[in-house]
């Protein structure tokens, strides 16, 4: 999940207008014994007066104690702020939050205290096992109740979402009443696309508690109030953002009933799962669920995942079928006692595992215990599929170890498709499936990887098949098998390399999930009287899939509009040409995909493989047409400030640029391809491609990056709409 604090955000009228007021109430509020330690685990200051107001007052008020236990000092909140330095933000920062809890503590003050961990703003998920220490010495310091608050797990900020699953995981094992605090959450989701809100619970607010909030979120002045008049220094809470908390009259909380947090699963892995049987009155997940609890009671390792040869050589083998050599986050899905769990994180940045079994889940953690990016969850697969990853980000491999022949046809449908949802569009998809009888049980390992396998929505990279078991490596379906792509540039020596290098590891992303030699990229040279052609040729010796055409010395190709005067839309076009000719010099009747960018331009690495998956989703033939960030160095702040004000990063935008753009060969050749005009030549294809019914994706799920330079090599274009906005911001 990406947004900013400078984003407008979802209105709080949305929220009323979809019924956030009529959410049922807890179950908890009017019944807290006088003993209740209530522990509110919070990533910043002003955290805990957000989320945590209405179950603060009411512990306190029915006689019980709070510890506030504040991971960081949010230090990180202006990271570009000219006036205040990190070092001068914890100060300031740490004198308002024990105003805040002041406030917060109103009548009752001797009863709430702070525990402050001073972990580092940004870095809370490196530090999770201190944070679960800090907690459980209090709880186990307690003779009384005891209920835990912290962030919602899928708010979208990675501080919380650490906090959220560390937290989670805890109130599991301990059995305590769990509350999880959205904060971001209200601002960046839709009511109508992110429904899990409706079965959350709302803690109505006393007009005592409401006004405790609203000088405590006054104590924080750094945050609800700009830190100077400069740019960097603006406030991080704005008014549509308390809005969401200040505008109402009850707080919101996804709770979670100590019977449903140990209760929670489905199946883990089981090479030998005709040993498990039960009730077929209960579902396959709740069976699972109910099984596999029981064995791992039995026996710690049932399946010898630790000590059979066949197990370690099976893991073996699908660890070598992984096309890429590291992934960023992975997401284990039956991660039993967490064995392939620590060899994915070998090569991995973050590893997540899915486990049904609480007694699984806890043997994982201890046998991981100090593993630097990984965390178990707790659910019931399919319908407990996290909605949000640690670090809001999609994942980038997702394993299903021997989990399918748990779940009927209809839940293995609903596991593909919540699957589908997290996997980035360059992602891979593992999984792996014992093939000997499977008694009890919906489906055998073989019918789970042909149902998988005929899903429309992925594409078989390889299959790996024995009489014990089959490993499949899938990745999204895709609308070409190879690609041609462009780069114009005139007069670029110092941007074309960082451009080139990009387009580098772009390549290789696609030759991951395709074909070695399935990509071709001209750098279309246009008029250079200084040291481009040299650059270009140092950066892209010795790699044939580059090449650099000087269209100086070059007549239009045949098929191509006549030639005339150098400009960007003549070297767009007979650059793509050149690239689809190399293409077709290796054969085959194979469906080819042209993209284009430029020289000033950084790519992100999924850009290839993102263009062709989104466009396999469209039934014929369509253009992706991407967004641009704005690499900010060098760049006026007022320029700045009005660029991230006035450009729609989101779905169905209305911006184009031939600096992210795609369509199929086919398409292109159907439109005539880019004219040979000196600028606004994108515009001009996309254009003939409505005109043509040709549909026009706009996407923000591909975002390059490209210079802030307000003088660029045509008059007009993006460089002349950044000089444009020079003059406004004067």
């Amino acid at each position: 999940m990406t947004f900013s604090h400078l984003d407008a955000g979802t209105p709080e009228g949305h929220w009323q207008a979809a019924g956030v007021s009529g959410v049922r109430e807890a179950p908890g509020r009017g019944r807290l014994p006088a003993e209740t330690l209530l522990v509110v685990v919070a990533a910043h200051p002003d955290d805990e007066t957000l989320g945590a107001t209405g179950l603060i007052r009411s512990v306190l008020g029915a006689g019980g104690s709070v510890r506030v236990v504040m991971a960081s000092l949010g230090e990180r909140s202006h990271p570009d702020s000219p006036t205040h330095t990190p070092e001068q933000l914890i100060a300031v920062r740490r004198a308002e939050l024990a105003s805040a809890l002041e406030a917060l503590g109103t009548g009752h003050r001797d009863r709430i205290e702070l525990v402050g961990l001073g972990l580092p703003d940004g870095d809370v998920a490196a530090h999770t096992d201190r944070v679960r220490a800090v907690v459980v010495d209090l709880l186990d310091g307690h003779t009384g109740p005891a209920v835990l608050a912290t962030h919602y797990r899928a708010d979208g900020h990675a501080d919380h979402d650490a906090l959220g699953h560390v937290v989670s995981a805890l109130a599991a094992d301990r059995g305590l009443d769990l509350y999880e605090f959205p904060i971001w959450f209200w601002h960046w989701a839709d009511p109508a696309r992110d429904p899990d809100w409706r079965d959350w619970v709302r803690w109505p607010l006393a007009a005592e508690a409401r006004a405790a909030r609203r000088d405590a979120l006054a104590a924080h002045a750094s945050q609800v109030e700009p830190l100077s008049p400069a740019p960097g220094d603006e406030a991080i809470l704005g008014p549509g953002m308390l809005e969401h908390f200040v505008g109402r009259s009850f707080d919101v909380y996804r709770y979670t009933a100590p019977e449903a947090a140990a209760g929670a699963g489905t199946a883990s892995t089981a090479s030998t799962a005709s040993t498990a049987s039960a009730s077929s009155a209960a579902s396959p997940s709740a069976r699972a669920t109910e099984v596999f609890d029981r064995l791992y009671r039995e026996r710690e390792d049932p399946w010898g995942y630790r000590s059979s040869w066949y197990e370690r050589r099976k893991r073996l083998v699908t660890l070598a079928a992984l096309p890429r050599e590291r992934y960023g986050t992975v997401l284990e899905a039956g991660s039993s006692i967490g064995v392939l769990t620590g060899d994915l994180a070998e090569r991995a940045e973050r590893v997540i595992g899915l486990e049904a079994s609480g007694v699984a889940i806890r043997e994982a953690r201890r046998a991981l215990a100090g593993r630097s990016g990984v965390t178990f969850e707790q659910v019931v697969l399919p319908d407990q599929w996290p909605n949000r990853l640690p670090g809001g980000g999609p994942a980038d491999l997702v394993v299903l170890s021997e989990i399918g022949y748990f779940l009927s046809a209809p839940e293995l449908e609903r596991l593909l498709d919540h699957l589908e949802r997290s996997l980035a569009l360059s992602g891979h998809l593992v999984s792996c499936h014992w093939r000997q009888e499977v008694e009890g049980w919906p489906l055998d390992g073989d019918e789970v990887h042909e149902r998988v396998a005929a899903d429309p929505r992925f594409r078989l990279v390889s299959r790996h098949l024995e009489q014990d078991f089959v490993v499949d490596v899938l990745t999204r379906a895709s609308a070409a098998d190879r690609v041609a792509v462009v780069v114009p540039a005139r007069n670029e020596e110092d941007l074309l390399p960082g451009c080139l290098q990009a387009l580098a590891r772009a390549a290789d992303r696609w030759e991951e999930v395709h074909a070695q030699g399935s990509v071709q990229v001209v750098v279309a040279l246009d008029d250079c009287t200084d040291a481009t052609a040299h650059r270009a040729e140092a950066v892209v010796a010795g790699d044939p899939r580059f090449h650099v055409m000087d269209l100086a010395d070059e007549a239009s190709p045949a098929g191509a509009p006549a030639s005339g005067p150098a400009n960007v839309g003549r070297a767009r076009d007979l650059g793509l040409r050149r690239a689809v000719e190399l293409l077709s010099r290796s054969g085959g009747a194979q469906r080819t995909w042209v993209a284009s960018t430029d020289a000033d331009t950084v790519v992100p690495p999924d850009w290839l493989v993102a263009q062709t998956a989104l466009a396999a989703r469209e039934d014929g033939p369509v253009v992706v047409a991407g967004t641009v960030g704005l690499d900010a160095s060098g760049v006026d702040p007022q320029v700045l400030r009005r660029w991230l004000r006035d450009y729609t990063h989101g779905e169905d935008h209305g911006h184009v640029h031939a600096a992210n753009l795609g369509l199929s060969w086919e398409a292109y050749e159907r439109l005539g391809g880019f004219p040979h005009t000196a600028e606004h030549e994108d515009v001009a294809l996309v254009e003939a491609a409505r005109a043509a019914g040709v549909p026009v994706l706009a996407t923000d799920r591909i975002r390059a990056v490209t210079s802030g330079r307000t003088t660029g090599r045509t008059a007009g274009g993006f460089a002349g709409y950044l000089r444009g906005l020079v003059t406004d911001a004067g």
